[in-house]
């Protein structure tokens, strides 16, 4: 039983490229941190919500100009 020939095939592109996963990732865990250590300090948990969602996007504005 002959295998097929896989010289020819081609490997999928990844459905997002590893800068954007690596700042995508960077961005979650600074958000996170900034979140729970303002929740951990007495902020109400709304406010520390809406501080961790302002540190996830100038984290993924800062890596994205620091990265290009």
């Amino acid at each position: 039983m002959a295998l097929p020939d896989d010289a020819g095939a081609r490997q999928p592109d990844p459905l997002l490229p590893r800068r954007t996963v690596l700042i995508l990732i960077a961005s979650i865990l600074a958000g996170l941190v900034i979140g729970g250590l303002s929740f951990l300090g007495g902020v109400p948990a709304p406010l520390a919500v809406v501080a961790g969602l302002a540190a996830a996007g100038g984290t993924i504005v800062g890596l994205h100009a620091l990265m290009e």
